[in-house]
Order: structure tokens, then C-alpha cells, then sequence
């Protein structure tokens, strides 16, 4: 007879052929030694995920998952208080975590802080739309708060799914929150963004959490959503089956958000204007901000500083220059 964590693994665990637009951004894995890995992004090798071990098992692990005990790379309690792990910091677990991965192995410059793991490794995926309708089953208060989505968001069903513990089937009511993944084409996401800062504008819905408020983060009659853009169409994916080469490091420059279109999606892109590049002026460009917490940040009209690569994407003949951060701490907004 299974245990509770079987039961409830196998319900969500899909097989990895439900991604029908193969592997994207914030899904969740399960690596045959029982981890959990997690995708960033849509750029990932053929055969292959670029992500990083989230939770893995161990017997004096400090979090709980139906009655298994796991550890966390990317979150800790410190005097008291839950802390986000910073990105080297991680990445240093990662290799810990797994062997046979080579830590001297080079990485796409946009990868700095992820790593690759084999197809193989995978049991399966917890597909975002199949955990959403089982974790609706399971939880009332799930269900109650996303179909009362569905009709004031005027969206439907089919375009939510969900990340996070709730994939897995980890939910316990009243106190969790619901990673909530919105598909849609660009200007679908777009009207859900809007909407969203319309229920924002209330301080009572905001999300203040890691010392820092979360525009795209809200309260939904005391439910807190979390919310994770994914393209719902493929020829809208700006960063996917292209070639990135580093042209430059430790580029100083401050420019204004001219462009948020992308802003929301990992990664976040956004087109500078106003740009001065090392002191100098430069023609407008595209700023990459590969770290998935920073999703949703910066919007037209901010102007932010930052130290950054420049890049050069190649995609469909097409070549195109760029600048790139990986890190929070290498970007910040100007007040």
C-alpha cells in the first residue's frame, strides 16, 4: 500500500511528453532521487533542463512534504526570521546536491546561476494546468479563490495553472499562498496586468515579503497570489532557440524603461532609452534580467542603474545586441 507521499506525488507527477511546448519556465520536476528541481526561463538544451535542485531529500531536513522530511537550497530561517539563500550561495549547493554534475563545466553566460540536468534524471513534471485541477479537488479554498478569479479576471480555466508546493499537492488552508501561472498571448497577460494593479492600488492587497513589496504579488480576499507569466504562444517567446555570446563584462550604465512588454516574464527584458553606457551615450538596447525574482519589477518610465554584460543574440539570422544581468544586486531602480 502506498504511504501519503506516494498517494499524493503520483495524483500531480505528470510525464514529461504533457509539455506540449517543451520545457519552459517554473515548472517543477522530480529527479529520480526523489529532488525537486525547478526550470527558469525558455532557453534550455536539447535533452536537457536548466534549473536548480530546490528541495532534496534529507531525515533532518527542516521542511515537510507528507511526511518526508527535505532540504532547502534556497531558503533558510535565520535568527527567526525566512531569508532567501543568495544565488552563489545556491550554486554552490547545487554541486553538493549532485555529483556528477561538473562544477568546472562552462555555462551560457545567462546561466550563471543555474545548472543542466539530463531528461533522464526526471520521473516526471508537475505540469502546470493538470496541478491546478487536482489541487482544486483536493483544497475548497483553492477552488473557491480561483474560480472567483476565473469570473472577475474574465479568464479562464484554461489558461491558469499553478506552481510551488501547490503543484505537488502541499496546501494547507487557511495560511498558504497560490503560485499562480497566467497563460496568454502578450496582450492577454497584458489586461491580467492591468487588472492587477488595479487591485493593488489598495495598500491592503499588496505583498510586502523578503523586506520588499511585489508589484505582481496580491491579495485576493485573503488568499495571496503569486503571480508567473508564461507565453502562451510560441512566436512570442523573445529568447528561446537563439545563441547568447558574451561581447563585454562590467558594463556601467543607467538608462530608462522605454519598452516593459517582456517585463513580467522570465526572463524580464525591458528596452533602455536615455541610455549612457560607461559614461557615454549609447543607442536604445534590451537589458536581460535573468533572475526569476525580479519578474514583474521594473516598468515604463524607471530609470535604473546597473552593471551589466553585453551580449550578442543570434536568432533566425538575426543578430541583435544587448545587455545582460543575472543578479538583484547588479540592477537597481533610480528614485
Amino acid at each position: 500500500m502506498k504511504d501519503l507521499y506516494e498517494r499524493m506525488i503520483s495524483r500531480f507527477l505528470q510525464p514529461l511528453s504533457s509539455l506540449e511546448m517543451g520545457i519552459g519556465d517554473a515548472y517543477y520536476f522530480l529527479r529520480r532521487d526523489g529532488a525537486f528541481v525547478f526550470s527558469e526561463g525558455y532557453l534550455h538544451p536539447e535533452g536537457g533542463v536548466m534549473g536548480k535542485v530546490m528541495l532534496s531529500p534529507e531525515p533532518e531536513g527542516d521542511t515537510d512534504i507528507f511526511g518526508k522530511k527535505f532540504r532547502s537550497s534556497y531558503k533558510k530561517v535565520v535568527g527567526g526570521e525566512l531569508i532567501l539563500i543568495p544565488h552563489p550561495e545556491q550554486l554552490q549547493v547545487q554541486f553538493e546536491l549532485s555529483p556528477d554534475l561538473d562544477p568546472t563545466r562552462p555555462r551560457p553566460v545567462y546561466e550563471e546561476f543555474h545548472v543542466e540536468f539530463p531528461l533522464s534524471d526526471f520521473a516526471g513534471v508537475f505540469e502546470h494546468h493538470h496541478s491546478l485541477r487536482e489541487a482544486m479537488e483536493i483544497f475548497p479554498m483553492v477552488r473557491d479563490s480561483v474560480e472567483d478569479i476565473c469570473r472577475n479576471f474574465d479568464v479562464p480555466l484554461s489558461r491558469l495553472g499553478c506552481t510551488g508546493s501547490t503543484c505537488y499537492g502541499k496546501f494547507e488552508e487557511p495560511d498558504d499562498d497560490i503560485d499562480m501561472v497566467w497563460y496568454g498571448s502578450i496582450a492577454e497577460n497584458q489586461k491580467v496586468l492591468d487588472q492587477i494593479r488595479e487591485v493593488t492600488r489598495d495598500p491592503r492587497n499588496r505583498v510586502f515579503e523578503f523586506g520588499r513589496w511585489w508589484p505582481i504579488r496580491f491579495f485576493w480576499k485573503k488568499m495571496m497570489i503569486c503571480s508567473f507569466f508564461n507565453y502562451r504562444l510560441e512566436e512570442e517567446i523573445p529568447l528561446r532557440d537563439c545563441r547568447i555570446t558574451l561581447l563585454e563584462e562590467d558594463v556601467k550604465g543607467v538608462g530608462m524603461v522605454d519598452d516593459d512588454t517582456h517585463s513580467i516574464y522570465m526572463p524580464s527584458i525591458v528596452k533602455l532609452s536615455h541610455l549612457l553606457l560607461n559614461g557615454k551615450k549609447s543607442p536604445d538596447l534590451n537589458l536581460v534580467i535573468y533572475d526569476g525574482s525580479l519578474r514583474g519589477e521594473y516598468f515604463n518610465g524607471d530609470y535604473l542603474k546597473f552593471v551589466a554584460r553585453r551580449i550578442l543574440i543570434e536568432k533566425e539570422g538575426r543578430e541583435e545586441e544587448a545587455l545582460l544581468v543575472t543578479l538583484r544586486d547588479q540592477i537597481t531602480k533610480e528614485d
